[in-house]
């Protein structure tokens, strides 16, 4: 719906460098622009326009953080590739006539460069038409819309504020998201063993204090609606990654395992899990997806990480204090969406028994002595087992619905066994123990 303008903002350039969603223009209307995520404290819905009982508009809030606000993953790019129509424009009321600076930001592209944003100011009470004019050689496949109120270095401004009819130029609809045909398997170990970060097993009472997040997550979706209710934490690498942190820090120098499940799609060749400690100085220790160990696309992959791994290379277990997922080498051009789920420290070796594809399933594992790997759909043509450092230790050609790995003169750890049969090939975690 129209506003009455107080002003009209032409901004110059200034740039820095599945849900529901929605095309442009957004008006609040529908349900489909109601799904806003906030972040850094902010908060965001769609409510009644005070100024007009008949319309709808977004709510936004900030709280005083550097970068807080809110993003919209959209159905259809926005396409800012013509230099000669790229201009976005959107309805902003602000409660009173100090300066204030907030930023739009544009994220997700396939190609660089991959997010624009343009900062623009407002000092007039009402409603405002603000009228953002982006440069040239920008990309024609954004998909993620971010509004940042109060935003910029150092600015601990904070209010409530309200948009309407955001609008610029539509691209193609974008692909649906690849999504795992079900949830990962619920992590089983004692209470008294498990330090718990992310799971949906209420049985674990030992917690990471969540104080706040931070970066961009894509949506924490149900998985198993038909069940008991079973989430996971959704991320696209070609955005960027996500995080929480505490006020502790915490000690978790009692447990021996860092663990977590997740399922990536066909196009992620790896990503960051990373874990932050604060003991006088702030660190980060990452452990790679592709480097300590290779991906594996489209199957729930338990990830089982020695908590020696991290303290080798100086996190202080007795001050944990962050934990993300980021993308590879912190690069968003290494895209993909990735669902995450049953991130716990653990006393013991969680068991992976219950690993198990349309193609091929193994067990024991952990096991002391052999791996049994069935099929009853194909054959098995070839086995090659690699350690976690990539060497090639074990390889067979069973050709036969059977395989069995002799692990007896393996060190203890984690190995992967890319396993090939006639109708495809999947790569699997083993623990020898």
């Amino acid at each position: 719906m129209k506003h009455i303008k107080h002003s009209i903002l032409s901004i110059a350039l200034l740039m820095c460098g599945n849900v529901f969603s929605q095309s442009l223009p957004l008006d609040f209307e529908v349900a489909e622009d109601d799904n806003w995520g906030a972040f850094n404290g902010a908060t965001a819905a769609v409510v009644t326009d005070p100024t007009n009982t008949s319309n709808q508009v977004l709510e936004l809030t900030s709280n005083g953080a550097d970068f807080d606000g809110a993003s919209l993953n959209m159905g259809t790019y926005i396409d800012l590739s013509n230099d000669s129509n790229n201009t976005m424009t959107l309805e902003f009321w602000a409660p009173d006539a100090s300066n204030r600076t907030h930023l739009l930001k544009l994220e997700g592209a396939s190609s660089q460069p991959v997010a624009t944003e343009l900062y623009f100011s407002t000092s007039a009470a009402g409603w405002q038409t603000i009228t953002l004019d982006f440069g040239s050689g920008l990309a024609n496949d954004y998909s993620i819309l971010v509004l940042f109120a109060d935003s910029g270095p150092g600015n601990t401004s904070s209010g409530t504020y309200y948009i309407d009819n955001i609008d610029g130029p539509n691209g193609a609809v974008i692909p649906p998201d690849p999504i795992p045909s079900g949830p990962a398997n619920l992590p089983n170990a004692p209470n008294a063993e498990v330090y718990s970060i992310y799971n949906d097993n209420s049985g674990f009472t030992t917690t990471f204090p969540v104080a706040y997040d931070f970066g961009t997550l894509s949506g924490e979706p149900d998985l198993d609606p038909s069940a008991t209710e079973n989430k996971a934490l959704k991320f696209n690498f070609g955005v960027a990654g996500w995080g929480q942190g505490e006020g502790g820090p915490d000690d978790v120098s009692s447990y021996n395992y860092v663990s977590f499940d997740y399922w990536a799609g066909p196009t992620v060749v790896g990503f960051d899990f990373v874990l932050i400690s604060n003991s006088g100085a702030i660190t980060e220790h990452k452990y790679q997806i592709s480097v300590q160990e290779p991906v594996v696309n489209e199957a729930w992959t338990r990830v089982q990480i020695p908590m020696s791994f991290f303290t080798n290379i100086g996190f202080a277990d007795t001050a944990l204090w962050q934990w993300k997922f980021s993308p590879l080498n912190d690069s968003v051009d290494n895209s993909g969406i990735v669902y995450v789920d049953n991130i716990i420290f653990t006393q013991n070796l969680l068991s992976t028994n219950e690993f198990s594809t349309e193609l091929f399933s193994v067990s024991p594992n952990p096991t002391n002595s052999i791996w049994n790997i069935d099929s009853n759909r194909q054959i098995i043509k070839a086995v090659w087992v690699y350690d976690i450092q990539g060497k090639q230790v074990i390889t067979m050609t069973p050709n036969s619905n059977e395989a069995i790995i002799d692990a007896s003169g393996l060190n203890n750890g984690i190995y992967m066994a890319k396993i090939e049969g006639e109708n495809g090939t999947r790569t699997v975690k083993l623990i020898k123990n």
